[in-house]
């Protein structure tokens, strides 16, 4: 069951991108075998109240291991997840735990009447690299598609949609924050608490009909 969630998120994923063009570089992978789901999930849920009253206690980050990366030093490396901010590792792991981190944080505390799971699924996460963060800056452009669903039941509340930012950040700001013991990693994870705490808290007009 979890990975043909999977399947239908990364599904909608797709089909947000060919609608709208994406932002940052929507990843647009989907396998063969996965095309006939392309917007399945898109529309087949309850009716969702304008001000829902949602407590989260669950959430669960994919980063498709069909996401590129790159070690290279340059301006702004061609690949879906760019992130050098850490020692030489398996960078999809630990795309996965910083979403995770800072989506779990964002929304601790909220105590509504719903109980709800997030599922989420990575499709940008490009950082800066050296060279970019300290000559002419960039902006971190981290991208997702989440879906809520009840916590006990499974059932799906709100459709797959495409959710993120792309945050700006010049070199002076990337001086100015480190040497107050901030760096790319607290930036990007602030800038997520803030997104779904926005995302899960705000009217629901949009999904509306």
């Amino acid at each position: 069951m979890k990975s043909l969630r999977i399947a239908l998120i990364l599904a909608a994923a797709a089909a947000l991108s060919a609608c709208s063009g994406g932002h940052g570089g929507l990843v647009t992978r989907a396998d063969s075998n996965e095309m006939p789901l392309l917007g399945s999930m898109m529309g087949e849920h309850a009716p969702v109240p304008l001000n829902p009253s949602y407590k989260v206690t669950g959430i669960e980050v994919t980063v498709p291991q069909t996401l590129t990366t790159s070690e290279e030093n340059s301006i702004k490396p061609r690949v879906d997840l760019l992130w050098q901010g850490e020692p030489l590792g398996d960078r999809h792991a630990q795309v996965d735990a910083i979403v995770t981190e800072a989506l779990t944080a964002g929304v601790a505390g909220l105590d509504g009447a719903r109980a709800v799971k997030i599922e989420a699924v990575v499709t940008r996460f490009h950082a800066l690299t050296m060279r970019t963060r300290y000559s002419i800056g960039g902006e971190h452009e981290i991208w997702m598609v989440m879906a809520i669903r009840d916590a006990e039941t499974g059932e799906l509340l709100e459709p797959a949609r495409e959710i993120g930012f792309d945050l700006p950040v010049s070199p002076a700001e990337a001086l100015a924050n480190e040497a107050n013991g901030i760096y790319q990693k607290d930036e990007i994870e602030a800038a997520i608490r803030e997104m779904i705490r926005y995302e899960i808290t705000r009217p629901r007009d949009f999904l509306q009909g």
